[in-house]
């Protein structure tokens, strides 16, 4: 298990991503400071592997004691002050399995874990008891920072965040703005209303790209679970959609967070080596199939790209059912022999302005055909035949001339561009 140094001035460039197989993703530092508008704990893809929206930004935590409030998280406000001092207490970070930390606090460690169910996009944090001296009726309280935004824009206080959650039996659900998915959360706690805005977060790394770098995130409340001495963890299972585990009691949401993590554990010990399994966090879904995504954390997947990583991410890799699959999917969008460059976060049309996305696909296509040679029932005649007419599509869109000019010239090479407007 691969362990790092965690100084507040070092780890904020540590960073780390988790998957959740459908586009989106949470990601943060090994120091807990968000550095980037990308940085989240519940970034959801609302038409995977497209739509990407933040919901829940990120979390303040405090182990609490009858007689003390001991932060254990940290955030950096404009113009550059970092409070409160949580970030002090990380003993260690750990990003295998997934993101782990552990924390010193007076004696005792606790292990904080946060875990992206792939699927699903179920986002498990937890705290637990690791060793040390708890004193009695102590307590995790966690005020979580929201949003309802575009993963690329940034938030600002207004009078329209729905501050006021419904209550679900364990779970609490909010919907930030009108016609956004639903944030959910499952808790074996209590919850306290107490909203707030917290202003200013500074993110140093759009800063550092010249772009706006502060941003208020609404905070509903305070989530209060009790945390016992034995290990059992104080539990948040976060969630957006329809697809959300449901519980009425908080020993059910433990054991749900628990099963994830369980599960999660095995998939990922089924990946040869970790090359593998970060792989795989590229390959996620579009509609009733497969694409890649080929670049966290603002790429989809666009043409030229996917095409280039797939045969890396999947026929390097010996996955070719998974290349299969997006090479079917993708066949369906051969339009003048063209394939898309980009599918837009919004839904619209697809964008059809790339010279070499088409010719990337044809490559593929031979590869895949080429290894299918030692696989027997890889490749069907209808699965064949369906790769083999796209590509016959780009071709002869290809010598007959597309758009932006991209036409075969008469010396047999390719030629593209038409005068500027």
């Amino acid at each position: 298990m691969r362990e790092m140094s965690t100084h507040v001035d070092l780890s904020v460039t540590n960073e780390w991503l988790e998957a959740d197989g459908l586009g989106g993703f949470a990601s943060g530092t090994a120091a807990g400071i968000r550095t980037r508008r990308y940085h989240a704990l519940l970034l959801t893809a609302t038409n995977p592997p497209t739509g990407r929206m933040v919901l829940v930004n990120g979390f303040d935590a405090w182990l609490v004691t009858p007689d003390r409030r001991i932060p254990l998280t940290s955030q950096r406000y404009a113009p550059g002050i970092v409070h409160p001092d949580g970030a002090s207490r990380i003993a260690r970070f750990c990003p295998e399995p997934w993101p782990a930390w552990e924390l010193e606090i007076e004696g005792i460690r606790l292990r904080q874990e946060i875990v992206v169910e792939n699927g699903t996009g179920v986002v498990v944090v937890s705290f637990r008891v690791v060793s040390g001296e708890l004193p009695p009726n102590a307590s995790i309280e966690v005020r979580l920072f929201m949003s309802g935004r575009d993963y690329h824009s940034m938030h600002h206080e207004n009078g329209a965040f729905g501050f006021a959650p419904e209550e679900r039996g364990a779970e609490l659900c909010w919907r930030a703005y009108p016609g956004l998915p639903e944030i959910r959360v499952l808790t074996n706690g209590t919850y306290v209303h107490a909203p707030e805005w917290y202003r200013n977060f500074l993110y140093e790394a759009e800063r550092a790209r010249g772009l706006d770098d502060t941003e208020d995130l609404a905070s509903p409340g305070i989530i209060r679970c009790d945390l016992a001495a034995d290990g059992t963890p104080a539990v948040l299972v976060l969630s957006s959609g329809e697809s959300a585990p449901w519980a009425e009691e908080p020993e059910e949401v433990m054991r749900i967070g628990e099963g994830i993590r369980s599960s999660e554990a095995a998939r990922r010990q089924t990946f040869e080596t970790p090359l593998h399994r970060a792989a795989d966090a590229y390959i996620v879904r579009r509609g009733e199939g497969s694409t890649i995504v080929a670049g966290y954390p603002w790429f989809t997947d666009w043409g030229r790209d996917t095409f280039i990583a797939l045969r890396g991410l999947s026929l390097a890799t010996g996955r070719l059912e998974v290349a299969r699959d997006i090479l079917v999917q993708w066949a369906e969008v051969v339009s003048e022999g063209m394939l898309p460059n980009r599918f837009p976060d919004g839904g619209e049309a697809p964008e059809y302005n790339s010279v070499d996305a088409a010719l990337w696909y044809v490559i593929t296509v031979g590869e895949l055909l080429e290894l299918a040679k030692t696989r027997r029932r890889l490749l069907t005649r209808a699965v064949s035949a369906r790769m083999r007419d796209a590509v016959q599509q780009i071709l002869a869109g290809y010598m007959a001339g597309t758009r932006f000019g991209i036409r075969m010239d008469d010396d047999g090479l390719l030629a593209a561009g038409v005068p500027a407007m």
